[in-house]
């Protein structure tokens, strides 16, 4: 009788994992807007449209990633991958959601190499800031509702969290902070002990040898280990280690490498595989990508432990609720550039009327409908 229970159970878990690959595909083939409008997408997918965690949970997740290093958009994926399918689960949807912006930059690298020029794909490029953006405010009012829940405290706490990130404060010591000030007002009222965080840093050495694949491996390792912050940030540990200490690139190649990664799918550390084709062909940028993108992988695990211990217990779940209302700060001031940037011209006005009308008024629509569809309509409306 064990025999077609194990066959049942098998069976049961390469369905999820087909459905993690089929859904973490999609996902990185549209996953534009930088943080923010990956978020959007992943939130629409694995909370709203499957159901994998519900909002509490992707709440935390997204917070605590934000205090780690790494690609937040990418440990999300991954810790939504374990919940699904195990530790198996997560790194299919790790690489899954990694692949399709590889496969691009890797094209990318190749036009750029031989023609000395990127594809010209900005008709179709340019309605995806809007649409993007709409995707974007949707999720800001969607989180909003669940996660502050007339809380005063959370509310407050919200308000100053984006003030101090419009003004350039930094994010990560927002969310710290608004998580450490939530705990200090609980504590206050019920007699608890401070809860004093540690922050994961791994520490890397860098390898001074001669070029090999090896030390273009560590290189990214070391660069995807410890990147906190923005592209800005990518850039400048880029530009330390390929421009100016051994000298592979030149500064014009970095920036375009950068550019490659806004303007394609996933998370902008897929700018490593274009600079890394660039020096050393297909291969150098395989594995680049391997580099930056494998510390995530060990982080989400540990990210996963931390969650499951964290969402047991009273003290820590307030801790976690300041980093959620922070974290919903950070997203709304990615929005409101995205807004100001999408609103410049009346073609980009008019593909976010459109799109935060599909968003806010037809909560069934896939996103990717949404996306293609700012991406058209964008595309038709320059030509007019």
């Amino acid at each position: 009788m064990s025999l077609p229970i194990q066959e049942n159970n098998t069976e049961s878990k390469a369905q999820q994992l087909k459905e993690i690959a089929v859904s973490c595909l999609k996902l990185g083939s549209i996953g534009f807007g930088g943080i923010a409008g990956m978020v959007a997408t992943i939130e629409n997918e694995m909370v709203v449209r499957r159901k994998w965690i519900d909002h509490q949970h992707f709440m935390d997740v997204l917070s605590a990633s934000y205090i780690i290093p790494g690609p937040n958009a990418v440990e999300v994926v991954m810790h939504c991958g374990k919940e699904r399918g195990g530790r198996l689960g997560l790194v299919v949807a790790g690489v899954c959601y990694i692949l399709p912006a590889m496969l691009i930059c890797l094209l990318f690298g190749y036009f750029y190499q031989h023609y000395s020029a990127l594809p010209n794909v900005q008709g179709f490029i340019f309605g995806l800031r809007p649409a993007t953006t709409a995707l974007v405010i949707g999720t800001v009012f969607r989180l909003s509702q669940k996660t502050l829940k007339n809380n005063t405290v959370l509310i407050l706490l919200c308000l100053l969290v984006f003030a101090g990130s419009l003004y350039g404060l930094n994010e990560v010591l927002l969310i710290i902070a608004a998580g450490l000030v939530n705990y200090f007002i609980y504590s206050t009222k019920n007699k608890l002990p401070v809860f004093t965080g540690l922050l994961f840093t791994p520490l890397l050495l860098q390898l001074n040898t001669r070029f090999s694949e090896s030390k273009l491996f560590f290189i990214f390792f070391k660069i995807g280990a410890v990147l906190y912050g923005s592209g800005y940030v990518l850039f400048a540990y880029m530009d330390e280690s390929l421009v100016r200490h051994n000298h592979w690139l030149s500064r014009q190649q970095l920036m375009d490498a950068i550019a490659v990664g806004q303007i394609t799918p996933g998370p902008i550390l897929s700018s490593a595989t274009f600079a890394g084709y660039l020096v050393g062909g297909t291969m150098g940028g395989v594995i680049a990508t391997a580099g930056i993108f494998l510390p995530s992988f060990f982080i989400s695990l540990f990210l996963h432990k931390l969650l499951s211990s964290a969402r047991k217990s009273q003290r820590l779940r307030v801790f976690l609720d300041g980093l959620s209302a922070a974290s919903i700060s950070i997203i709304a001031v990615v929005g409101v550039h995205l807004f100001t940037a999408a609103i410049r011209q009346w073609q980009g006005a008019a593909v976010l009327a459109l799109c935060l009308a599909f968003t806010l008024f037809t909560k069934r629509l896939n996103t990717v409908v949404i996306i293609l569809t700012g991406s058209i309509v964008g595309f038709l409306l320059l030509k007019i």
